[in-house]
């Protein structure tokens, strides 16, 4: 999977030069990160065929797959990935499937509330600033949009941070509604998300499909002072 993608990148590089002479291609994989993941797919998939299987989920004979990538922030080297269980059989590549990422999409909304402080629009937010995680009901564009809790339960008024450490569903589409859903879109582009993203409240909690290969990407600006750092699987190509 890490090599296709790393071909495709370099046809990307190379596109319309014809002539080109013997290149060296360095490519930005670590073999014992890449060891790792694989040791860490074998051990933990079938843990979660016997959940399946206990939940009694109908998956009409095809196993569960897994996507699996380790990157540097700083540099956005990708230095092990799994795009499958088996390539093998199977050369789809899932890192790059479409997928609702969730709660995984949250930071972008407490993200994008924190940058108030900077870009001066509207109400500031910072880490303390309060929030009520309560039941309620959210209406956009003549829709309605009700969302909950895990286990609907609910803490009445929470800092951003207690918020996001506990993922709260709720409260967080609160916090999209003050900050504003285009306002979080924006930035979720700028981190390199595809424009497939809408400004609804449903996009505070990652109903918009990305692929986990994006989302890696993504998150290089929480780790590196800000910067989107697009992944790379080309470390040097002389």
């Amino acid at each position: 999977y890490f090599l296709a993608l790393m071909s495709d990148e370099l046809q990307r590089r190379l596109s319309g030069d014809e002539d080109q002479p013997r290149l060296h291609v360095y490519s930005t994989l670590d073999p014992e990160l890449q060891r790792a993941a694989e040791e860490a797919v074998r051990a933990a998939m079938p843990k979660v065929d016997a959940l399946i299987k206990a939940r009694k989920i109908a998956t009409d004979g095809a196993l569960p797959q897994v996507a699996l990538i380790a990157l540097d922030p700083h540099t956005g080297e990708v230095k092990a990935l799994i795009g499958g269980r088996d390539y093998g059989k199977s050369q789809l590549n899932h890192a790059l499937s479409m997928r609702q990422p969730g709660s995984v999409f949250k930071p972008f909304v407490y993200a994008a509330a924190l940058n108030s402080a900077i870009d001066g629009s509207g109400e500031v937010f910072t880490p303390v600033s309060s929030v009520v995680d309560q039941p309620a009901t959210f209406r956009f564009e003549n829709q309605v949009y009700e969302p909950s809790n895990f286990e609907k339960r609910f803490y009445g008024p929470v800092t951003l941070r207690s918020a996001l450490a506990k993922s709260l569903n709720v409260a967080t589409v609160t916090l999209a509604e003050k900050v504003g859903y285009r306002r979080i879109v924006d930035l979720a582009r700028r981190c390199g998300l595809n424009d497939s993203i809408q400004a609804t409240p449903a996009v505070a909690l990652g109903a918009y499909e990305t692929t986990p290969l994006e989302m890696a990407g993504a998150y290089t600006v929480f780790a590196n002072r800000g910067e989107y750092v697009k992944p790379t699987f080309l470390s040097r190509v002389a």
